[in-house]
C-alpha cells in the first residue's frame, strides 16, 4: 500500500503547497491538509532507513527484518519525492509565502495586540494555515538542517538587504524580513552552526529598535521572540547589550511586543548562564514595566505572563527588598481581580512563594498580604480549595521556613492541618514539613494552642499510612518528645500505643522499610524512657494496650517492656547513629531495674 498510494499522495500535497500559480488561499483547509500529510511523513520513523544489518532465523525473514526492508523502500521512495531541489524550493515556498502576515492577521493585531499574541501562542498548529507551515519547516529544516541551513541564512541576508531598519512603510519586504526572522527563530539549535549570533545582533537585530515608528511594531515583536530563542547562543560579550534591549520591548507601545518580550526575558532570567550583573541596573525599569503592564492588559493569560516574570524575577535576582512595598501592592491588586481565575490565582501562590524566598528572614513585610490570602489557600471548604490546595501547603511550608517568628495570625492557620489531614494524605509530606516548623519555631505556644489538633492529626495518620507516610510523620513526633518530654506523650497516648504495636508485631525481616519504621518506633519510645521514665512504665502497663496488642494478634510472653528491650537490641544494627545512641541510653535505664529478665540479657546489652 505505502508502494502504491504514499509516493502519488505526498507528491500531490507537495505540489499543491508549492504551486507557483498559486496567487490566493480559497480553501485554506485544503492547504493545511496537505501540510499535515507531508510533516507526517518526515516524522514518521518507520520512514526513515534502518541502519542495524540484517537478521535471519532458520525460518527465513523475520517479522523485525520485514520492517525494516518496508522502512528501507519507503525511505527510497520519500527520498525520490524529495529530491534537493524540491527540498530547496518547498523551504522557499514555506518562509516566502506561508510565514508572511497577512493583511486580516495585521487587522487583529491592530484591532487587538493582546488576543492577537496569545492567539500566536494557544492556537494548534494543524488548525491556521501560517502555524501548520511553521510546524512543517521545523521538521523539514530538523531532517535537512546541513541542505537548508545556508539557505535559510541567504533568505534572511537577502531580507535584510531589501529592508534596512529605517523602513516604515509596510511593504512586502517588511514582511518578508518578519518572515525570514521567524524562520531563524524556530531553527536556532541547527542555525547557530551557520550565522553567528553576535554579528547578527549587533549589525541588525540591535538597530531594528533604533526605529520606532508604530508600523514596526511587527519587526520588533519578532526581534523580541529571536532573542528568547537564541538565548543558548548568547555569549558574555553581548548579554549586556540583549538585557537592554529585551528591556526597551518591555517598554514598547504594543501590548504584543511587550509581551513577547517578558516571554523572552523570563528565559534569559531562567537561563544557567544568566548573569545578574549585567542586569542589576535594569531592575528597576523592568519591575515598574511589569507593574505598569498589568494595569494595561484586560486578559487573563496575560496577567499570568505577567506574574510568571515577576517569579522568575523573585526567583534569580538579589535586589528585591528595595521593591518589596510596591511588589505587596502589586500582588494585593492582582488577588483581588482574580476572583475566580484559578490558574491565575495558582501563578499568585507561586510568586508569593518565590518573594517569600527573596525576602527571607524580612518576609514578615509582605504579611499583610500573604496570610489573608493563605487562610483563604489552606481553607478546603473554599469554592477554589481543589484547585488551590497544593500551591497554597506549598507557600505555607515555605512562609513557616523563613518566619523569624511567630505570629498569631500564623498560630491561626493550623486548625486547617486537621481538615486537610482529614480528607486525604495527599499533602502528608508538605504537612509533616509544616509541623515540623510550627514546633521549632514557638513549639510551646503552638501546643498551647493547639495540642487537641497535634494529638488528632498524628491519630489520624499513624496505622493508617503506609510504610513511607510513616518515615515521614515519625521525626514529627521524635521532636515534639525531645522538646516537650513530659508534657507530650500523654497527649499521644493513642499515637505511642500504636507504636508499640509496630514494635511488637513481625513481618520486617525482609522488608527494609518496615525494618526501618519499626527502629524508628522503638527509637522514640527509647528516648521516652530516657526523658520520661515514670510515663513510659505506666504505658506499658495499661490494660488498654493489652488488649489492642490481642486485637493485632500480637501474643507476648513477658511484659512489654523487656519486649521492647528485644526490639532495641535486635534494632540496632538497623538504626541510625542518634537512634543507637538513644537505644544505649535506654538500655542503661533498663539495667537499673534489676530485673531478673533484664540480667538474662546482660551480655547482649554489654
Amino acid at each position: 500500500g505505502d508502494k502504491c498510494v504514499l509516493p502519488v499522495v505526498v507528491d500531490f500535497c507537495l505540489n499543491k503547497i508549492t504551486d507557483p500559480e498559486q496567487t490566493s488561499l480559497p480553501f485554506e483547509e485544503f492547504f493545511i491538509q496537505c501540510m499535515v500529510m507531508v510533516k507526517s511523513v518526515l516524522e514518521c520513523k518507520e520512514y526513515k532507513p534502518s541502519l542495524t544489518g540484517r537478521v535471519m532465523n532458520e525460518n527465513g525473514v523475520t517479522f523485525e527484518e520485514r520492517k525494516k526492508n518496508a522502512s528501507n523502500t519507503v525511505s527510497g521512495i520519500v527520498s525520490s519525492l524529495l529530491p534537493n531541489e524540491r527540498i530547496v524550493l518547498l523551504c522557499n515556498i514555506l518562509v516566502r509565502r506561508y510565514f508572511v502576515l497577512t493583511a486580516s492577521d495585521l487587522e487583529e493585531w491592530y484591532q487587538n495586540p493582546e488576543s492577537f499574541h496569545h492567539e500566536q501562542d494557544m492556537i494548534q498548529w494543524s488548525e491556521k494555515l501560517r502555524p501548520c507551515a511553521e510546524a512543517l519547516y521545523m521538521v523539514l529544516f530538523e531532517n535537512y538542517s546541513q541542505l537548508l541551513g545556508p539557505i535559510v541564512v541567504s533568505i534572511l541576508q537577502e531580507a535584510m538587504n531589501n529592508c534596512p531598519p529605517s523602513v516604515t512603510e509596510i511593504t512586502p519586504a517588511l514582511l518578508l524580513k518578519d518572515a525570514a526572522y521567524a524562520a531563524t527563530a524556530y531553527v536556532y539549535y541547527e542555525l547557530s552552526n551557520y550565522l553567528n549570533f553576535r554579528d547578527w545582533f549587533n549589525g541588525a537585530l540591535s538597530l531594528e529598535l533604533s526605529n520606532d515608528h508604530p508600523n514596526r511594531r511587527i519587526i520588533h515583536r519578532k526581534v523580541a521572540m529571536i532573542l528568547g530563542h537564541w538565548v543558548s547562543e548568547i555569549k558574555d560579550d553581548t548579554k549586556r547589550a540583549v538585557y537592554c534591549s529585551l528591556i526597551t520591548l518591555l517598554q514598547d507601545n504594543d501590548l504584543a511586543v511587550k509581551l513577547a518580550a517578558s516571554r523572552s526575558l523570563c528565559l534569559h532570567v531562567e537561563d544557567a548562564n544568566f548573569s545578574e550583573q549585567y542586569f542589576i541596573d535594569l531592575l528597576p525599569i523592568c519591575w515598574e514595566s511589569c507593574f505598569k503592564m498589568v494595569e494595561e492588559v484586560q486578559e487573563f493569560d496575560s496577567k499570568v505572563q505577567i506574574l510568571n516574570l515577576i517569579s522568575v524575577l523573585l526567583g534569580h535576582v538579589s535586589e528585591v527588598i528595595p521593591y518589596a512595598q510596591k511588589l505587596v501592592q502589586f500582588f494585593q491588586k492582582v488577588w483581588e481581580e482574580s476572583y475566580g481565575e484559578s490558574l491565575l490565582q495558582i501563578q499568585l501562590l507561586v510568586a508569593l512563594r518565590s518573594f517569600v524566598i527573596a525576602l527571607a528572614y524580612q518576609s514578615p513585610i509582605c504579611y499583610s498580604i500573604l496570610l489573608p490570602i493563605l487562610q483563604k489557600g489552606i481553607d478546603i471548604n473554599s469554592p477554589d480549595a481543589l484547585n488551590l490546595l497544593e500551591d497554597s501547603m506549598a507557600l505555607w511550608e515555605t512562609t513557616l521556613s523563613y518566619a523569624p517568628m511567630m505570629v498569631p495570625q500564623l498560630l491561626a492557620c493550623f486548625p486547617y492541618m486537621v481538615d486537610i489531614i482529614e480528607k486525604s494524605f495527599d499533602h502528608l509530606q508538605v504537612a509533616v514539613s509544616i509541623m515540623e516548623s510550627y514546633i521549632i519555631l514557638d513549639g510551646g505556644e503552638f501546643l498551647n494552642m493547639h495540642a487537641s489538633s497535634v494529638a488528632k492529626i498524628l491519630d489520624l495518620i499513624i496505622g493508617n499510612v503506609n510504610d513511607k507516610g510513616l518515615l515521614s510523620i515519625l521525626p514529627v513526633i521524635d521532636i515534639l518528645v525531645q522538646c516537650f518530654p513530659v508534657e507530650v506523650p500523654p497527649l499521644i497516648n493513642s499515637c505511642l500505643q500504636k507504636l508499640v504495636i509496630i514494635c511488637l508485631s513481625g513481618g520486617d525481616d525482609r522488608d527494609p522499610a518496615k525494618t526501618a519504621v519499626k527502629a524508628s518506633s522503638a527509637a522514640i519510645l527509647a528516648r521516652i524512657l530516657v526523658m520520661n521514665t515514670t510515663y513510659l512504665a505506666q504505658l506499658t502497663s495499661e490494660p488498654s494496650l493489652s488488649l489492642l496488642l490481642q486485637q493485632a494478634g500480637v501474643t507476648i510472653e513477658d511484659n512489654v517492656l523487656i519486649c521492647l528491650t528485644d526490639i532495641w537490641l535486635d534494632k540496632v544494627d538497623h538504626a541510625t547513629p542518634m537512634q543507637k545512641k538513644t537505644f544505649g541510653l535506654a538500655l542503661s535505664i533498663i539495667l537499673t531495674l534489676r530485673m531478673p529478665q533484664v540480667l538474662d540479657k546482660l551480655d547482649q546489652i554489654l
